[in-house]
């Protein structure tokens, strides 16, 4: 048996004739600008191994950028701009590559070799990496597995973007979504929330969306949306529901769930005092719950990439997800080099992707600033969003809540479930669902009856105002 300090000598994995066959295709390339445009979807100056390779090809790119001839004579003029010539052989060299290449028309199997290999140092550089930090322990075991799962996903993105999708592709694909959807009565397409004067004006919420729902706090926007997940888990059991609670623990979010779906007072919850009939409803409320595919993460101070990275795994192991959402969006971490603004534009624009990438819509909560108690009307609106950047700009929908009994107290600027002035207000009240921008189907109000002992939103009725449309 091998000594445990014994290494072995493992080699660079690199492929130098792919590196020279990929810049002799395109030196012979009697159309090197179309040959470079399918190149680029693949490599980057940082996938060749050898430095001269990685100089060659980005003077290419910069000839190719500028929409210069791309021959020998212009790559030396290129690189003698940064005094590079010598350092990747000079004229000679560019000749010989010109020369050593096997098939001129394989340069795209070329460069997914040479692909293939950056990946394969990537991920060689990446897991030394994470194995010093292992051994050093700076970082809690969660955090290190999240960023290495991470990185690791960022390295196997395959092809830099999709290729063109023909208009005729993609209208057949369309009428087929069409002739699917008229065959049946129902007017929502997505997935359903559970409240039909939401649904009327959303048509259900549709993989790839991205959902704001704003209000002030205390408002009641996690009971909103956490009566969402419920629902929608509830309908369908074998629909993965994720929530993210950055605020509120994990027990504290199911007392909540369990409070709306038994139908029981929350305060009796919180202080064990139930009749036997609420036992009975506990029990049942228990029961329907554990039945679904909840899945909550009560991680504070969590950042995108790793909501992202957790998302992805559950994603691999399921499938599919049917709903996500993260609450509440102005408390995902930033890295700290950004002002706050830009940074959750940065978050905004990440959850976006995610939301596309996994086909899924992702409902992210959002508080609102101050600015909107100043006005005589507190009707949200969009400019209110607080720390807004681009998130009115990359979300889909935006909903706010607004309840006219909440202007009538004292402003506060916390979101506790407890918040006292809760007691001080009616416990069934009419609550304002304000669809302030809906990208692909109507603008207008939903209106739902809230009861806040029960942590439960209920039907009133429907007001649609005017088409959506883009924006």
């Amino acid at each position: 048996m091998a000594d445990e300090t014994e290494t072995v000598a493992l080699s660079v994995p690199q492929d130098i004739t792919a590196e020279q066959a990929v810049l002799g295709s395109i030196l012979l390339s009697t159309d090197p600008q179309d040959l470079i445009a399918d190149l680029m979807t693949i490599l980057e100056p940082s996938d060749f191994y050898r430095t001269a390779h990685r100089l060659i090809y980005a003077a290419i790119l910069k000839l190719d950028e500028s929409q210069r001839a791309i021959d020998i004579l212009t790559i030396v003029d290129e690189l003698n701009k940064d005094n590079q010539v010598e350092n990747v052989g000079g004229m000679a060299y560019l000749a010989e590559l010109a020369s050593t290449v096997p098939v001129a028309g394989n340069a795209l199997y070329y460069a997914r070799i040479v692909r293939e290999k950056s990946i394969r140092r990537n991920m060689i550089d990446t897991l030394q990496s994470s194995l010093t930090q292992t051994y050093e322990g700076a970082d809690s075991v969660d955090d290190a597995v999240a960023e290495l799962s991470t990185k690791l996903d960022m390295i196997n993105g395959g092809e830099k973007s999709a290729d063109f999708k023909n208009i005729a592709d993609v209208v057949e694909k369309s009428f087929e979504q069409i002739e699917q959807n008229s065959r049946t009565t129902e007017t929502v397409t997505g997935l359903a929330s559970g409240y039909p004067a939401l649904d009327n004006l959303t048509t259900g919420f549709h993989g790839g969306e991205m959902i704001i729902v704003a209000a002030r706090p205390a408002v009641g926007k996690t009971a909103f949306v956490l009566n969402i997940a419920q629902k929608v888990a509830v309908a369908d059991p074998d629909l993965p529901v994720v929530v993210f609670s950055l605020e509120m623990p994990d027990t504290s979010l199911v007392n909540r769930m369990l409070a709306a779906e038994g139908n029981i007072n929350s305060q009796h919850m919180r202080t064990g005092q139930l009749d036997s009939e609420e036992w009975n409803a506990l029990a049942v409320a228990m029961g329907s719950l554990a039945n679904t595919k909840i899945y909550i993460d009560d991680t504070a101070g969590i950042k995108v990439t790793e909501i992202r990275s957790k998302l992805r795994r559950l994603y691999k192991r399921e499938g599919k997800l049917g709903l996500v959402i993260i609450d509440y969006l102005q408390l995902i971490e930033g890295t700290g080099s950004e002002g706050r603004q830009q940074e959750v534009s940065a978050i905004s624009r990440a959850i976006k992707m995610m939301a596309m990438e996994m086909d899924v819509p992702i409902i992210a909560l959002s508080q609102l600033s101050r600015s909107v108690e100043q006005r005589q009307d507190k009707r949200p609106m969009l400019s209110d969003i607080r720390e807004s950047g681009s998130i009115e700009q990359d979300a889909d929908i935006v909903a706010f809540l607004y309840r006219e009994d909440y202007y009538e107290k004292v402003n506060d600027d916390s979101d506790n479930p407890n918040d006292p002035r809760d007691e001080e207000q009616q416990d069934v009240g009419e609550i304002e669902v304000i669809l302030e921008k809906n990208r692909s189907g109507a603008r207008g109000t939903a209106r739902l009856l809230f009861v806040k002992s029960y942590n439960k939103f209920s039907n009133i009725e429907f007001h649609a105002e005017e088409p959506g449309g883009f924006g």
